[in-house]
């Protein structure tokens, strides 16, 4: 017998198949928190089991490194990894919830499946199908198709017990946290896997004049990252537009409270969905961006 029949196993087939009708069908239809774990417990399970076969070998190693990069990817270390591959334009996603980590679970009783997994001897037409189609589930779990869509007219505003000067000071600080990062993930783009500088294939420019930050590259035009506001400039106005390639606000306010109104936002929709995920969309604007600007300070 060869270790590559035990993909013959039917609860290695039934992790694999829960992994492609959840990726693909349910997180699209439901996208809530049980389909988050449905693919982190049968992914985790399936994954390892089918390195394994291949290497039976090195299962051990293979079982321990799976569980060391599923700690790192569902922790905020990888973020300037998913940034540098997803300016791109490969869509690659993941959220951190520690809570994730349950799925860890799974993973001594998909080892002990595949220790005592019997041979199925499966034809080699119908192995290899087996063996592509893993692989493409494993894929599919973080890479989905589909395109960048503007959502319009939220129209949705937030509060704040702070000055307009104190609310623009902290979203120029925002702006320029995220430029940093942004900067990064393209340095790390613009290098050869020898760590050798090549030809640039996409690049960051500042206008010192508009106090713009601008985003370009070889496959894209240029994008507005982010636009410093000089607040000695814009006080009188009763209204501040800041347009980007991300979101598009309005700031207004006093001296002593402040409003930020979300107007608009662009976000990944996946070809598959029945909505354009305007809540979702909203959701991931207040956690990343909402949220920061109450943080300041504190």
């Amino acid at each position: 017998m060869t270790d590559k029949q035990k993909l013959g196993n039917p609860y290695f087939i039934g992790a694999v198949a829960t992994l492609l009708i959840n990726d693909w069908y349910l997180k699209q239809a439901y996208h809530n928190q049980l389909t988050g774990k449905l693919s982190d417990f049968s992914g985790l399970f399936a994954f390892p089991f089918f390195l394994s076969a291949l290497l039976p070998r090195r299962a051990v190693s293979i079982y321990l490194a799976t569980l060391l990069l599923f700690i790192m990817w569902k922790s905020p270390l990888v973020q300037p990894f998913i940034d540098s591959i997803t300016t791109l334009g490969i869509p690659l996603w993941r959220v951190v919830d520690y809570s994730d980590y349950l799925a860890l679970l799974v993973m001594p009783l998909s080892f002990f499946v595949f220790k005592t997994s019997s041979a199925y001897h499966l034809k080699p037409v119908l192995l290899n199908f087996f063996m592509v189609v893993s692989a493409l589930s494993f894929v599919a779990t973080s890479m989905v198709r589909g395109k960048y869509t503007k959502i319009t007219g939220i129209n949705k505003t937030y509060t704040f017990n702070f000055s307009k000067r104190d609310l623009v000071s902290r979203i120029n600080s925002l702006q320029l946290e995220y430029v940093r990062d942004f900067e990064n993930s393209v340095r790390s783009q613009n290098k050869l896997s020898n760590k050798t500088p090549r030809p640039d294939s996409a690049w960051i420019d500042f206008d010192s004049k508009a106090n713009i930050f601008y985003y370009s590259s070889t496959l894209s035009k240029k994008d507005t990252i982010a636009r410093i506001l000089d607040y000695e400039r814009l006080k009188d106005a009763d209204t501040i537009r800041l347009r980007t390639m991300y979101a598009d606000i309005n700031i207004s306010g006093n001296s002593t409270r402040s409003e930020l109104k979300l107007l608009g936002l662009v976000k990944f929709v996946a070809a598959t969905a029945k909505t354009d995920d305007r809540e979702i969309a909203i959701g991931f604007f207040e956690k990343g961006v909402i949220k920061k600007i109450k943080s300041y300070g504190k």
